[in-house]
């Protein structure tokens, strides 16, 4: 949050915009999918980004129905400072550690999330089918 504090943006909402930052013309379901957060969560992100003027939407061309999220101006320079943030915390992270391990923990944790995230989402899914 401290090299943040001269933007308006709060620790939750920076991956928003850094994935943005790095997929232009998302849509808010292409964020939900590869983020993993529920869609209620990432539009209340999104609205208070709107408001700041940090996130515009565009209706996409070939179908109306998809809204596409690109970063405003006013957000690139926060952008590029999260980007820088978040490097230095991934070389932190990583001192010492050789690539090769690097690579087979980030294999080893991609697998168990995505088996936590089946086990979520097929939840989620029993629940909403539910109601």
């Amino acid at each position: 949050d401290h090299g943040l504090s001269e933007f308006e943006i709060g620790w939750g909402k920076q991956f928003y915009v850094e994935y943005l930052y790095d997929h232009p013309g998302a849509s808010a379901q292409e964020m939900v999918e590869c983020i993993r957060v529920d869609k209620a969560t990432l539009t209340k992100a999104i609205k208070k980004l709107t408001e700041i003027g940090y996130v515009r939407m565009v209706r996409n061309e070939a179908d109306r129905r998809v809204k596409q999220l690109y970063l405003t101006d006013k957000a690139i320079p926060a952008a590029r400072q999260i980007k820088k943030i978040h490097g230095k915390f991934y070389e932190t992270l990583c001192s010492g550690i050789s690539p090769e391990e690097i690579r087979q923990t980030e294999t080893i944790l991609e697998k168990t999330m995505e088996n936590l995230n089946q086990k979520v989402w097929h939840r989620m899914e029993e629940h909403h089918g539910e109601a």
